[in-house]
């Protein structure tokens, strides 16, 4: 029996999902913005508070040093966390779209094995991702030397023709991988072959579907976050005219912080909807094709679960 899995069904998971626990996704997005509102703090105190030629300047003082050494350490402290809320935010979602019935506390947000199975297999993606990368550019440049004195046109081809088949081989792979993730929450289990399997003959399916994803992000972005990036420059206290005078001058922008935080608090709760919504029409898709196919395939191959 051939399976599959409807892609307009499986789009339309997210919104069916931000329809049915508007206040989850809510708290998805709140938990996912947090770390960016500090790392965007850190920003604004830390380049505020130096001067522009201390910063061009060849030999930057200590306390200018020192400050950017602060920002960087705090910055790669907030992207770890920035990581580690994406895994429980993923399996929050994972676990709605597959788990319809279940009861949610805490808007499903906890750290377990599902959170664990998730980080492992999307640690195991992207070292898989950047291995074959290396390899891939290792064998074109290889291609590339060893006929180059041959004739360096061929050479040069034969090389972007071995990347580019490389490279449409691993997106392939990407692809079919895609679903493993997914599978592991459903299937209680590191489900590595068993998603790999649910996904045969999917690879056309599951590029339309991750196009038809990143299109449909796209433009929600360019419309609702361009307009709100223009709302919150104009109202925060930023004078945009004395901007430019300021930098002329060599003085850094003044940041007038009691009428930024208020703004910034007021901007949170519609950004961070909009940063959970966002989560949810991106992951919930590949939850809901994972969902069909496990209910079409032989028990004895997925051994899957009773999905809601």
């Amino acid at each position: 029996m051939t399976t599959a899995f409807s892609i307009s069904q499986a789009l339309a998971s997210g919104f069916r999902l931000t329809r049915r626990r508007p206040l989850q996704v809510w708290a998805w997005g709140v938990v996912s913005v947090a770390p960016s509102l500090l790392i965007g703090a850190l920003m604004l105190r830390v380049f505020g508070s130096i001067a522009l030629a201390d910063m061009a300047s060849h030999e930057p003082s200590a306390a200018v040093i020192g400050q950017m050494i602060q920002f960087q350490a705090l910055s790669g402290l907030a992207n770890i966390l920035q990581a580690l809320i994406w895994v429980v935010v993923t399996a929050a979602i994972f676990r709605a779209v597959l788990f319809p019935e279940r009861p949610a506390p805490f808007a499903g947000l906890k750290v377990g094995m599902d959170e664990v199975r998730v980080a492992v297999v999307g640690l195991a993606m992207i070292v898989g991702f950047y291995a074959a990368a290396i390899v891939i550019g290792l064998l074109a440049f290889a291609i590339g030397v060893g006929l180059w004195f041959v004739s360096e046109m061929a050479a040069v081809m034969l090389g972007l023709l071995t990347a580019l088949v490389a490279g449409v081989a691993v997106w392939c792979v990407i692809l079919r991988a895609c679903l493993i993730m997914p599978a592991s929450v459903a299937l209680n289990d590191f489900a590595f072959v068993a998603g790999w399997r649910l996904s045969k003959g999917q690879v056309l399916r599951l590029l339309g579907l991750s196009l038809a994803i990143v299109g449909i992000v796209l433009a929600i972005e360019l419309a609702l976050l361009a307009i709100i990036a223009v709302v919150l420059f104009l109202v925060a206290g930023i004078n945009v005219f004395s901007l430019a005078a300021m930098l002329e001058n060599g003085a850094p922008p003044t940041v007038n912080w009691g009428v930024l935080i208020p703004w910034a608090l007021a901007a949170f709760i519609p950004l961070s909807w909009l940063q959970g919504f966002l989560s949810t029409v991106m992951m919930a898709p590949y939850a809901e094709a994972c969902r069909s196919l496990l209910a079409q395939a032989p028990q004895d191959e997925t051994r899957a679960v009773g999905l809601g």
